[in-house]
């Protein structure tokens, strides 16, 4: 394997890899040794293979570097594919560019992924955990929220899960904690061997501390109700929580004898308490968590909307200087950076404990009114905009009654009256 084929299979962040110098045989050779099997990523990324350049460093790369590399992808299974984005459906696809802004010529490939590669101790995200790494890494969300001192804690828990399920999540993973540390502990007195995560757990988890984490959560939520701060689907999951709550509380009283005087008071109290509260809380207006970078977010899309429009325009990427003004090529050279930015911004709206489901509705909301605010002032501008002045074709007619008009004859008459005029004379 090549060097270049090494560190590009090695590699686990999008990066980019220059090609100088390389022959037809030797890019076959990399493209095939770095592409040919899926990289293990937990997630996609992008690898850009610089093919050509401007005057000055054109020297260093063969006219027929990026076709070269283009056709050894395609040899491999790869495809050509112009909308390709860092997304998983994408993998195994690439796409060519030519960046006149800086006079360079790239290659990127969105490779084919085993995403299987998990940390020991990972397992189905019951938790519905997003916007972080989960397991025992020092950085994911999970072991920061679990390793945290309290007021670390409750500063994350207002940054990072504004949400009542978002809180609930990390409560119930809390509890799960507590669990993992008793389970450990038993297994310690039985001098059993612990896994990575029960002894990193027993080593620096603190069982009246996550204790005190899942109180302090509690409390936001039951706040968060009294407040009416839930989501439609937050609104609906509670609604049921207490539908079930007085269900039981129903059930409980018609087994309740005429003996039991305290109890069936204190269920009758109870029941009364829900009824009221499920009906404070059907009357909650629902809420919605805005994306955290949404200006930012507005404007990438706003760029990116006309480039559909000129990609169908200019059809393949040797027929652009064809069918595209220097002006529309130079724009629609921007389009993968502003995809790069894109993601990066989406990466950092996702919540803690939010799913990816609940994530993408955000953003599909968010887009959607954007677009929508967007074809709008577009049509307004249109409507707005001077229009175009006439053919400058006149009738004969016309054109001599302005004639005689200026020429000041006495009384107006039709044009067809001074043809004849014209005429006589």
């Amino acid at each position: 394997m090549t060097s270049v084929a090494k560190t590009i299979r090695e590699g686990t962040t999008s990066e980019t890899y220059d090609l100088k110098g390389l022959t037809q045989e030797q890019a076959n050779e990399v493209m095939k040794a770095a592409f040919e099997e899926p990289l293990k990523l937990p997630t996609m990324i992008k690898i850009t293979l610089t093919v050509g350049a401007g005057k000055l460093n054109r020297a260093k790369y063969d006219d027929d570097l990026g076709k070269w590399v283009c056709n050894a992808l395609k040899d491999i299974g790869y495809e050509d594919d112009r909308g390709a984005s860092l997304s998983m459906q994408c993998a195994g696809s690439f796409k060519f560019q030519h960046d006149t802004g800086k006079n360079m010529k790239y290659v990127h490939v969105f490779p084919r992924v085993d995403d299987s590669v998990e940390d020991e101790d990972d397992g189905d995200d019951s938790n519905g955990a997003g916007g972080g790494q989960r397991g025992g890494s020092p950085l994911s969300a999970e072991w920061l929220c679990i390793a945290s001192q309290m007021k670390t804690f409750q500063q994350m828990v207002n940054a990072k899960m504004p949400a009542w399920i978002e809180k609930r999540r990390c409560s119930q993973m809390l509890k799960e904690q507590i669990d993992l540390l008793h389970s450990a502990q038993t297994k310690l007195a039985s001098r059993e061997e612990l896994t990575e995560r029960e002894q990193q757990l027993v080593n620096e988890g603190d069982e009246d501390l996550l204790q005190e984490k899942i109180t302090f959560l509690v409390d936001k939520m039951k706040s968060m109700v009294e407040n009416g701060k839930l989501t439609s689907g937050e609104k609906e999951l509670v609604l049921e929580q207490v539908s079930s709550k007085m269900d039981a509380a129903k059930s409980q009283l018609e087994d309740c004898g005429d003996d039991q005087p305290k109890k069936r008071e204190r269920l009758e109290t109870g029941l009364k308490a829900a009824t009221e509260r499920k009906e404070k809380i059907a009357g909650i207006s629902p809420i919605k968590h805005e994306l955290s970078n949404l200006k930012e977010l507005r404007t990438v899309w706003r760029k990116l909307a006309p480039m559909d429009r000129l990609l169908e325009k200019a059809g393949p990427k040797g027929a652009w200087s064809a069918k595209l003004s220097p002006a529309e090529a130079e724009r629609l050279g921007e389009k993968d950076s502003l995809e790069e930015e894109l993601q990066g911004l989406l990466a950092a709206s996702q919540h803690w404990f939010e799913s990816d489901e609940e994530f993408q509705a955000r953003v599909d909301a968010a887009r959607a009114e954007t677009m929508a605010s967007y074809k709008a002032a577009s049509k307004k501008a249109a409507a707005k905009a001077p229009k175009a002045p006439g053919n400058g074709w006149a009738t004969v007619g016309k054109s001599n009654t302005k004639k005689n008009n200026r020429g000041g004859r006495g009384g107006a008459s039709s044009g067809s009256g001074n043809a004849f005029a014209a005429l006589a004379d």
